[in-house]
């Protein structure tokens, strides 16, 4: 929220997460928000709303479920005007590459809206659709 702050744009923070743990540090760190924080399994949680923005992390979400997972979200949790963004982090210990999230949205028939990288070689990716 700072970030964005600084750069005047207004963002409200909304989350859900599987672990407990995490959801209640977020409602202790951000009581002002504290509603806006579910404890719940994304693969199969039905939003209150949809949102303009929706993060999600691949790497949590088994390759053969991505598909129907990114779709499942655009169709429950994007806006129409809104942007999914899909995240994978590498390994530099294991020497393991982030997942080709553009390319991997490509193959699923989505027109990626941009993508961004992060470390030298790449240890984070990240693509976005605007459906």
């Amino acid at each position: 929220m700072r970030w964005a702050g600084e750069r005047e744009h207004r963002m409200e923070p909304f989350d859900v997460d599987i672990g407990p743990r995490l959801i209640e540090a977020a409602r202790e760190r951000l009581p002002q928000f504290v509603a806006n924080f579910w404890v719940a399994d994304a693969s199969d949680w039905r939003p209150p709303r949809r949102f303009r923005y929706v993060y999600t992390l691949a790497d949590c979400v088994p390759a053969s479920s991505l598909r129907e997972y990114v779709f499942r979200l655009l169709e429950r949790a994007v806006q129409p005007g809104g942007r999914l963004i899909v995240g994978s982090y590498g390994s530099r210990s294991r020497a393991e590459p982030p997942r080709d999230i553009p390319g991997v949205l490509e193959s699923f028939g989505l027109e990626g809206a941009g993508r961004a990288s992060g470390g030298d070689p790449p240890i984070a990716a990240f693509a976005w659709v605007d459906p």
